[in-house]
């Protein structure tokens, strides 16, 4: 076995630096001891204290009757924000110096925004809905093919639910740039529906009749005040177009209705509602069609 001088001199002198080296680490983290359990502490009651601030400031936009969107997005911002500072002042403690804190929070910031530049676009969404007010909670909206009321708006996502219970996430960005159709905003909508009836009725007569009985149907509004038009003269049956004015909540049973209500009152009325109809005459011009010539016996030989 050969042996090193050179080896020999640095394994013993790193022996006998070893026990130093443990008692010095084991000096510091009992140093540093102290302030980690009190960073652990702060951020306990730091949490308990959010949940607890959140909660008062929800109380406290009921009772200030705020808008419901504004309220929803504000919390959730607010929830953030004093994560994140709770994080700061836990790293504070710790005796991580804040010019080091603000570096890595620029890093940060700046490698989140490359990666998630579609979220930061859903932020900006989520502000321009809650400042234009393009819609509060309890609204019922069409984005694309997405439609129901709107739930709630977060910093990211706008939360619907679907007329069938189902519930839909919408991201903020394609909200705030799409088309959105509010069908809750004006304090009345209207309904239209196509009336066909035989070119034998009287227009005057039907629309009086289709008017009254709306007049007496509680769910429609007599402000804008309803109408019959004649719309087209189709191929078996006049087109009228009946249009009535309805509060938002009854939309989507009002043309039921109205198509219940036509229908009794044409009935009861005794006036046609047609169908299409075809139907074939023979021609008299045309020539009878001849009978094929019998055949002749041949002659018996």
């Amino acid at each position: 076995m050969i042996h090193n001088p050179i080896i020999s001199k640095t394994v013993s002198r790193l022996s006998r630096k070893q026990p130093d080296f443990f008692a010095e680490l084991a000096s510091r983290f009992l140093a540093f001891l102290p302030n980690l359990a009190i960073a652990a502490v702060v951020f306990i009651c730091g949490m308990i204290l959010a949940k607890l601030i959140s909660k008062l400031v929800k109380k406290a936009v009921k009772r200030a009757s705020v808008e419901k969107t504004a309220s929803s997005f504000g919390r959730s911002l607010g929830s953030i924000l004093l994560y994140a500072f709770l994080i700061i002042i836990c790293l504070t403690i710790l005796g991580v110096p804040m010019t080091s804190i603000v570096a890595v929070i620029g890093a940060a910031g700046l490698a989140v925004g490359l990666a998630l530049q579609n979220s930061l676009s859903n932020l900006a969404g989520g502000f321009i809905i809650l400042f234009a007010k393009l819609f509060s909670v309890g609204d019922y909206i069409i984005v694309g093919d997405a439609e129901g009321y709107v739930e709630s708006v977060s910093i990211l996502y706008t939360r619907l639910t679907a007329r069938d219970h189902r519930t839909i996430y919408l991201p903020n960005g394609s909200v705030s740039s799409g088309q959105i159709i509010n069908l809750s905003q004006q304090a009345s909508i209207r309904i239209s529906v196509p009336v066909f009836v035989s070119y034998a009725a009287d227009f005057h007569q039907t629309e009086t009749l289709l008017l009254d009985a709306i007049a007496k149907h509680p769910m429609f509004l007599d402000s804008p005040a309803p109408s019959v038009s004649m719309s087209a003269h189709a191929n078996s049956a006049v087109e009228l177009s009946l249009n009535v004015w309805v509060e938002p909540k009854d939309y989507f049973s009002a043309k039921s209705e109205l198509l219940i209500l036509t229908k009794t009152t044409l009935d009861a009325a005794k006036i046609e509602i047609p169908y299409p109809q075809l139907c074939l005459h023979p021609s008299a011009s045309l020539p009878a069609s001849n009978p094929l010539p019998k055949k002749s016996a041949g002659r018996k030989s």
